[in-house]
């Protein structure tokens, strides 16, 4: 069959255009930051949330250094200027895990949208293994040292602050809808660059282990 040459050149259009579009796709996958995010949801999505994955991981550190999960006293210390999270026993490293943390990495965070990465000490208080970015520990951000510095800065209300510490002693979640901003945790999708708008990153296999290895309660400490 031989086509007339304004089908051929109807044809070879198409194809071309089809090929343009293909290019620009795998660019946007590729070369821009939205294009990763995209590829780490697919992966989420496709891949599971890793359970038996990260129970077996953590299984085998214990094994390894001698421990017995239910003797387990866990804390979480996450090292800003080392981009490292470390989980620990007592003295013990048990994992030791690369992270991401805000664009703004010097500093304590203060006002929601700052970027900062908040330093200090808190605690697991919520768990989403239904969140976007793969796994969600919920930090315990703000803390009553948050909220106390931030009431005499006139940042936040009297009730604000009482509303922080009242949490922090139920061991519950802080309010997240303060200036001081909130929904700061441990998730994943990445930990290998400074991404987050303050929260810490993991690569996904690091936060499948944490996340279900850790139970609410236990102790985050967040240093430079």
């Amino acid at each position: 069959m031989i086509f007339p040459p304004d089908r051929i050149k109807f044809i070879v259009m198409g194809v071309v255009t089809i090929i343009l579009l293909l290019a620009v796709f795998a660019w946007f996958l590729i070369a821009t930051f939205p294009g990763y995010l995209f590829r780490q949801e697919v992966f989420s999505l496709f891949s599971g949330k890793g359970r038996e994955r990260g129970e077996a991981r953590f299984a085998e550190r214990l094994r390894a250094l001698g421990l017995h999960p239910d003797a387990l006293a866990l804390r979480i210390e996450v090292v800003k200027g080392e981009r490292k999270l470390r989980l620990k026993h007592a003295d013990i490293t048990i994992a030791e895990f690369p992270v991401g943390i805000g664009p703004n990495s010097n500093g304590h965070k203060k006002i929601e949208g700052d970027g900062h990465t908040p330093e200090g000490e808190y605690y697991v208080c919520t768990k989403n293994e239904s969140s976007r970015f793969h796994l969600f520990l919920g930090l315990s951000y703000p803390s009553p040292a948050d909220g106390a510095r931030a009431l005499s800065e006139g940042v936040i209300t009297a009730t604000e602050s009482e509303a922080i510490l009242d949490a922090w002693m139920k061991r519950a979640r802080p309010p997240w809808g303060t200036p001081l901003g909130g929904v700061i945790g441990i998730h994943g999708f990445g930990g290998n660059r400074d991404w987050t708008q303050g929260c810490i990153a993991l690569n996904n296999g690091d936060i499948e282990e944490l996340f279900w290895n850790v139970q609410t309660g236990t102790p985050v400490i967040i240093s430079p």
